[in-house]
């Protein structure tokens, strides 16, 4: 199984946010995380880099605003 470890970069900082993410959904308010068991989280960021070897994924910060839980009913 292949999941991942998302990390935003803001500032030069990098804060893991995200652990076991299988699908990463682009739309119009961002970058919708969605982890195994469900969990989906909106982040108004963008793709930096993508490590598949180790797993890790590092998103940029766009602005300051928190990630927006949203509904664990996926629409796929």
């Amino acid at each position: 199984m292949c999941l991942a470890t998302v990390y935003v970069e803001d500032g030069g900082q990098r804060e893991e946010v995200m652990q076991d993410v299988a699908w990463i959904k682009p739309g119009s308010g961002g970058l919708q995380l969605i982890t195994f068991l469900g969990e989906i989280r909106l982040f108004q960021a963008r793709i930096k880099s993508v490590d598949l070897v180790n797993g890790l994924i590092v998103l940029e910060r766009m602005t300051t605003d928190p990630p927006q839980m949203v509904s664990s009913d996926r629409k796929d």
